[in-house]
Formats: structure tokens, C-alpha cells, sequence
């Protein structure tokens, strides 16, 4: 109900509410407390009504008396017998009805309400409370309409009664009444600007309808009425990004900082809707200005790690998240980022210091333990990470089944592999690929190639690629290890061909392996010069290669002249 306080308020609240309801109400106080022989004759004669309203006064105040002495439930058959002499005291019904609503009295909480609804035609709460009963408790939405449309015409500027109607609609599934709420709404000619963003929160409510037009004309009512209030100009603000409508928030916040620039978390939410619109620099300088006025905001140290995570700047990225996690208390999702960001970089070691030191401040949580695993594999400690996947397989099994995901099998698989634990690794990535078919392109290949280079399944290894392939065509990776697949099988024309486009898919940053692959290829073609070319080219990225180096060595003194290349 949309009274919340508690019973010393309410009492203090009705006291003076029933006081201000008696005509002539401070006659009739006086008339309580003058001695009778100041009081004139006449006055003292009290009409039926008159005496009728003394007398729930004298109730009310013994009901009162009651309630601070002995509990509200030793009050509750008195404050029934004032409703029975004012039935209008509508704060009091509510006091009453709530009591009973507790008890789980809900037809004795009906008739209070009812009573007060007749008594007090105007009043909005008493017809509301009705609807949320029969909604909620009782389930008969068409009652609980009922009761929702006399609160609305109660009071038609108040966001509540469109609630409940909202509710009642949405639950029915009767979309067509719910654009007929929102339509009414708009035709209202003068309502608060808290109004209109209420019932823009209603129209946010998930699963968000796909029309944003009535969205626009709520919010649009909302910045019209807040005029020069820089509050309810920021919740709009707040309103259009949470719509995904960050053009439309931005100007907004803008205004409201510049009418009260210390308007707490608008800065912040300013720089959110700057990311979103691809103004990085922008939202940076505000990030910034943030931290200068306030080196303790943790919420900026986060938006500040998130643009530079997603400028490529993992280094100043990181030490964002650390400079969060020294003034923060402490939070598991920060030390997981730091550990997937140091991940991120190759950082091998800080990847297994920040899984230590979470493991040290979160003992017990599996997800670090896998952390912990994918540093190891990353730090090249790969059967120290084997043991610890281990680990976590037979434990998470019992109590974590959901950690034993695709994810989880492929990384298990990369650790076992480079441990030299094949056949180990074959099962893993054979369980990744069955645990999420649709999404398996990254293990198809993996172990297609595992296979290729020791030359074993070959057919089904140029399956697999093939797969990943058909996920991704354009990937550089998987069109070397095609490549490389079919160079196994002696197909070398072919070879050469999917080698060649695998390295036009690498200009950015050239890869030794996809080199090398070329120059094995041409070798087995008969043309030494490209062979050795390409063999140099891998060795520039790679010098410490001793294979490289061994081939070179070998071809070297065969090889005339090198072939100038294009760019060479």
C-alpha cells in the first residue's frame, strides 16, 4: 500500500487529520476542555453528530493508548469500533486494513477498505489497496480493474493507479488495453514530472514493446514539465539511455550539470552515454575529471578500465582495475578482471599472482581455482595446470556442474596438449565440441591441427577444419591449419593455395607459423628460392626458431639469389 509509515506515525497523522475533518473542529475541542461552567449552555448541548464524533475521539485516543501499551493487536478491535463511528477516517481503515492483511484476515481487510471507499469517494488509497488485494491475494484481475479504474478516477494525475492497471494488463496479456493506458496518460494536461517518468518506467519494463514512440512522448511530457529542475531533467536523461537512446540522454545530462554541477552520478552516467556513442575521448576527459575531484570513486576506476579495455589499452586498463582493488572492499568481480585482463595481455605471471591473491582473499571459490589454471597454461606451467583442471573437473562435478562448460574442456584441452598429453587432449576438445555443437568452431580446429601436425586422423582432422571454417571462412588461423592438413596428406598445389590466403588474413601482424607453413610447402614443390624466402620472412618474427634456422641452413647453399618479393 502507498502509505509505508509505521503505527507512531500514523497515529500522530490521524490525530491531526481527524482533528482538521470535525466541522468546527476547534470548537469542539475547546468545547472537550473547558471546564463545564466556563463553557455557555448552549454550546454544551452537543447535537447527535456532534456527540458521535466525541465519542470516536474518545476511541480513537484509547485505541491509541492501547496500541503504545500493549501492540498494535490489542488496539485493533478498538481502532474497528472508530471506523464504525467515522467511517471516513480513511488513514486509520488503512492502518486497520493493513493489520488485518498481516493476519492473513483478507475479507475483514475488504470490508474496512470498502467502507472507506463509500466514505471518502475522493480518496485514492482505499480503492487502490482493493485492486492489489484481488489482484495479488485473490486473483480476480477483473475485480481488482474494478477497484483500479475508481482510484484512477480518483485521482487521474497519480503514476499509482496506472500502475496497478499496467499490472493487471500485462499479466492478462491485453496488450491493446495497455497502449490505451498509456494513451489515456498522455491526454493529461498538466501532471508533475514524476509522473510521467513513473509511467516511463513502466514502459521499460521487460520484455520492452518495440514501439518507442509512446516511450518518447512520455519522456518528452517529462523534460516539458521538469522545465529548469536539473533532478527530474537527469532522470529523463537516465530514462533514454536505459531505452539504448544515448543521443537523446546526453544533451539532457548536459543541462542538468550545467544547472547543478555537483548533481551526484550524472557525470558518470554522462561518460556511459559518450561510450555508447563511440566518443571515447569524450567520455575519458569526464572519467578523469571524476577522479580528479574524487580519487575514491570506485565506479569511475571501473568505467575509466573499461574504455581503455576497449581502446586496446590493457596495460593502463589493469592499472585502473588495481588502483579500484587497493580503495575497494573487498569484490571477486575485480579481482576477476584483473586476472582475465592480465590474461589478455600474455601476462602469464601477473595472471598467477592475481589468481593467488584472490584465491588467498576468496578461499573456496572454484572460479578462481580455474583462474589459477589458465595463468599456469598461460605462464607455460602446463601440468601444473593440468592437475589443477583435474581437480576441478572431480570437484565442480558434485557441487559446480555448471563450471564444466565448453569453455572449460577447450582450455583443459589446450593445457593437456601442451603438457604433451594428446590423447588426453584429443577427449577434451572431442567433449568441448559435444558440449556446445553450435559454437565449437575454436576446438574443431584446434584439434584438427593437433592431428595435422603429429600426422595422425588426417581425414578427420581436414573434417574438423573444415567445420571451423564453415563457422568463420575468413579466419586466418583456421585456413592455415587447412592448409597444413592437406600438406600432411600430399596434397601441396592445394596446400599452397589455402597457405597463401591464410597469410594475406595476417598483414596486420604477420605469424612465423603460416611463414613457415609456406616455405615447408614450396620446398615439397620443387622451388627452393621461395622456400627460403619465406623461411627468412618466419625467421625475422621467430629468431630464436632453431628448426628455421636448421632449414636455412641446409637450402642456403643451394639458393643463388633470393626472389625479390612485393614490399621486400
Amino acid at each position: 500500500m502507498r502509505n509505508g509509515r509505521g503505527s507512531a506515525g500514523n497515529v500522530i497523522a490521524a490525530v491531526c487529520s481527524f482533528f482538521l475533518a470535525v466541522p468546527g473542529g476547534n470548537a469542539l475541542e475547546a468545547d472537550l476542555i473547558l471546564p463545564e461552567a466556563v463553557a455557555p449552555a448552549k454550546e454544551c448541548a452537543l447535537t447527535v453528530e456532534s456527540e458521535r464524533r466525541a465519542g470516536s475521539i474518545a476511541r480513537f485516543l484509547e485505541a491509541v493508548f492501547e496500541e503504545e501499551t500493549l501492540g498494535p493487536d490489542r488496539a485493533l478491535a478498538t481502532k474497528r469500533e472508530v471506523l464504525v463511528l467515522d467511517p471516513g477516517f480513511t488513514d486509520l481503515a488503512m492502518d486497520v486494513a493493513r493489520q488485518y492483511l498481516r493476519h492473513g484476515e483478507v475479507q475483514e481487510a475488504i470490508s474496512v477498505l470498502k467502507d472507506a471507499a463509500k466514505s471518502a469517494p475522493k480518496r485514492v488509497e482505499p480503492p487502490l489497496a482493493l485492486a492489489g488485494i484481488y489482484l495479488r491475494q485473490l486473483e480476480k484481475p477483473d475485480l481488482a480493474e474494478k477497484f483500479a479504474a475508481q482510484s484512477l478516477a480518483s485521482a487521474p494525475d497519480d503514476s499509482a493507479p496506472y500502475q496497478i492497471l499496467y499490472e493487471i494488463y500485462k499479466a492478462g496479456g491485453q496488450n491493446s488495453k495497455l497502449d490505451g493506458l498509456f494513451a489515456k496518460a498522455l491526454k493529461r494536461p498538466s501532471p508533475p514530472a514524476d509522473f510521467w517518468l513513473d509511467l516511463a518506467e513502466l514502459r521499460l519494463r521487460p520484455p520492452v514493446r518495440p514501439d518507442s514512440s509512446t516511450l518518447d512522448s512520455l519522456l518528452e511530457r517529462a523534460q516539458e514539465a521538469a522545465a529548469d529542475h536539473p533532478e527530474p531533467l537527469a532522470r529523463v536523461a537516465g530514462y533514454f539511455l536505459l531505452a539504448n537512446r544515448p543521443d537523446r540522454a546526453i544533451p539532457l545530462f548536459e543541462v542538468a550539470l550545467a544547472l547543478r554541477p555537483s548533481l551526484p552520478g550524472v557525470r558518470e552516467r554522462l561518460a556511459a552515454a559518450l561510450l555508447q556513442t563511440g566518443k571515447s575521448e569524450e567520455a575519458g576527459r569526464i572519467i578523469e575529471e571524476i577522479l580528479r575531484a574524487d580519487p575514491l570513486d570506485l565506479r569511475a576506476y571501473d568505467q575509466l578500465a573499461d574504455l581503455r579495455f576497449r581502446a586496446g589499452d590493457f596495460t593502463r586498463a589493469l592499472a585502473n582495475m588495481r588502483q579500484a582493488l587497493l580503495i575497494a572492499p573487498p569484490d571477486p568481480r575485480r579481482h576477476d578482471r584483473i586476472i582475465r585482463l592480465s590474461l589478455a595481455m600474455n601476462d602469464g605471471r601477473g595472471a598467477l599472482q592475481a589468481a593467488e591473491d584472490a584465491e588467498k582473499q576468496f578461499p573456496g571459490v572454484a572460479e578462481f581455482a580455474l583462474c589459477k589454471a589458465l595463468a599456469l597454461s598461460c605462464a607455460g606451467r602446463h601440468e601444473e595446470a593440468v592437475k589443477i583442471f583435474e581437480r576441478i573437473l572431480i570437484e565442480a562435478g558434485t557441487f559446480r556442474p555448471e563450471l564444466l562448460d565448453a569453455d572449460f574442456f577447450f582450455s583443459y584441452g589446450v593445457a593437456a596438449e601442451q603438457a604433451g598429453r594428446h590423447d588426453t587432449a584429443a577427449e577434451l576438445f572431442k567433449k568441448s565440441i559435444a558440449s556446445d555443437p553450435s559454437n565449437a568452431a575454436r576446438a574443431c580446429n584446434y584439434l584438427g591441427y593437433m592431428w595435422a601436425e603429429r600426422g595422425e586422423n588426417l581425414a578427420e582432422a581436414e573434417q574438423l577444419i573444415r567445420r571451423a571454417l564453415g563457422a568463420d571462412p575468413e579466419n586466418g588461423a583456421y585456413l592455415d591449419s587447412l592448409g597444413w592438413v592437406l600438406f600432411r596428406q600430399g596434397q601441396y598445389g592445394d596446400a599452397l593455395d589455402q597457405l597463401l590466403r591464410a597469410a594475406s588474413r595476417f598483414d596486420a601482424e604477420p605469424d612465423p607459423v603460416v611463414f613457415g607453413h609456406i616455405g615447408d610447402t614450396y620446398e615439397k614443390l620443387g622451388n627452393s628460392p621461395e622456400a627460403v624466402h619465406y623461411w627468412q620472412k618466419a625467421l625475422r618474427l621467430d629468431p630464436e626458431n632453431a628448426l628455421l634456422t636448421g632449414k636455412l641452413d641446409a637450402h642456403t647453399s643451394r639458393v643463388v639469389k633470393t626472389p625479390a618479393m612485393p614490399g621486400q
